[in-house]
C-alpha cells in the first residue's frame, strides 16, 4: 500500500473510532483510538500500529482495558497532532464537525482506503431474512452520529459503482450497502484489514451463495 493511502486509512480510522485531545496544562496533544479487545485484538495490536509506522515513523502500542473489553492505543505527540488537525481531524468532541478530508477526496485509491479504514472502526456486515426463514441477504453497515457526513461518505461511494442510502437508526445514523453486488463489488475495491469484518465479508458471501 502506497503512503497516501495508509495515510487516508488512517483518516478514516480516526473519524470512525479515533479523537485528538489536547491538554494546555500538561502540555500534551495526545491521539487515541480505540476497538473492542474481543473482537479487534490483532487489529489494534498490530495492523493500527503498522499504519502510523509505515505513515509517520512512529512506533505506537496498543493497550487493554480487561473491566470494559476494550483496546486502544492513546499516546502524545505535537507534530502529529498538528498534522491531523491539517488533515481536518477535529479535536476534542468530533461528530458534529466530521468531514471527508479534501486529502482523501483528491484521489479514488485514497477514497476507497479512506472508507475500509472507516468501516473497520464502525462498520460491520449483517444478513436479514428478505421474507426468508433463514438470514441470507448481505447488509454492510456502517453508523455514524452525523448525518451529512455519513451522506457523503454513501455519495462517495456512489461514485465508485455502490448503491445504497443513509437513514435514522436510533440515536444516530446508519449508512446501508445492500445486496450481493454491492458485496461483491465492496470485497473486490474496499475490503477490509480487520479480521472480524474480513470474516464477516466472506460468511456474507458463502451464505448468500449457498441460499440459491
Amino acid at each position: 500500500m502506497k503512503k497516501d493511502q495508509a495515510l487516508a486509512e488512517l483518516l478514516g480510522i480516526m473519524c470512525g473510532d479515533g479523537c485528538l485531545s489536547s491538554s494546555k496544562s500538561q502540555v500534551k496533544y495526545y491521539i487515541y483510538c480505540s476497538g473492542n479487545s474481543l473482537k479487534d485484538d490483532d487489529y489494534m495490536e498490530r495492523y493500527v500500529p503498522n499504519l502510523f509506522y509505515k505513515v509517520f515513523g512512529k512506533l505506537v502500542n496498543s493497550h487493554k482495558r480487561k473491566d470494559e473489553n476494550t483496546i486502544f492505543i492513546k499516546f502524545s505527540d505535537k507534530e502529529m497532532f498538528k498534522r491531523f488537525q491539517e488533515l481536518e481531524i477535529p479535536v476534542g468532541k468530533k461528530y458534529s464537525l466530521l468531514k471527508i478530508p479534501d486529502f482523501v477526496l483528491k484521489s479514488k485509491c485514497r477514497q476507497l482506503a479512506f472508507v475500509r479504514g472507516l468501516f473497520d472502526t464502525d462498520g460491520c456486515v449483517i444478513l436479514s431474512k428478505q421474507h426468508r426463514t433463514q438470514a441470507y441477504y448481505p447488509r454492510i453497515e456502517i453508523k455514524s452520529k452525523n448525518y451529512s457526513f455519513l451522506n457523503s461518505v454513501m455519495l462517495l461511494l456512489k461514485n465508485h459503482g455502490f448503491t445504497g442510502s443513509v437513514s435514522r437508526n436510533a440515536d444516530n445514523y446508519r449508512l446501508e450497502v445492500a445486496g450481493f453486488k454491492n458485496l461483491t463489488l465492496w470485497r473486490s475495491v474496499i475490503g477490509s484489514s480487520n479480521k472480524r469484518n474480513l470474516i464477516q465479508l466472506h460468511t456474507a458471501s458463502k451464505t448468500y451463495l449457498n441460499a440459491f
